[in-house]
């Protein structure tokens, strides 16, 4: 048997490369199992994040709205309100002249309230004056699909909200 690299020693080596290249039946199967049981413990915690995370980008929504709508009433001494409209949209409106007008800006546009949550707004609406004050009304925002639910109150100098838990009882996301 030569031992040149053009001999038969080297023909067979180059044969026993080939057929280490690829994956055994085998270890893809153990490699599928391993990721089926990874996506089985990680979907589950996924879908209560997006859950979670839909009610609190909406409380963050109605927030940032109430901020601006705040703000405006301040800067422009006019009053100004946030309806809840049929079309499940919160809706910022100044009063000029007896008469309610629609309030648009760059950061006071519409709320949409998403269909898996709902949120109990006055019926007359939030309002705040020119002087800074404003209504705190309590407010309960809810998924309907996670079943969970947000306590929160327009704090009334700055029109950020607070949750209740938070305020009256000094814990944080359930924590003593």
């Amino acid at each position: 048997m030569p031992t040149s690299k053009t001999g038969t020693l080297a023909a067979n080596s180059h044969k026993t490369r080939r057929r280490q290249n690829g994956f055994t039946l085998i270890e893809l199967t153990v490699v599928l199992a391993i990721l089926s049981m990874m996506a089985g413990v990680i979907l589950p915690s996924a879908a209560a994040f997006v859950q979670r995370n839909r009610l609190e980008q909406f409380a963050f929504n109605v927030s940032l709205l109430c901020r601006e709508t705040f703000e405006q009433a301040v800067y422009s001494g006019r009053p100004h309100s946030i309806q809840l409209r049929d079309n499940n949209k919160l809706v910022a409106f100044y009063e000029a002249d007896s008469q309610s007008t629609e309030a648009t800006g760059v950061l006071l546009r519409p709320v949409v309230i998403p269909a898996e949550c709902s949120v109990d707004w006055p019926e007359k609406g939030w309002q705040t004056m020119p002087e800074g004050f404003c209504e705190t009304p309590l407010l309960h925002i809810s998924d309907r699909e996670s079943n969970e639910t947000l306590i929160m109150r327009i704090r009334a100098y700055d029109a950020n909200l607070i949750k209740e838990a938070e305020q009256f009882t000094g814990t944080r996301s359930g924590k003593p």
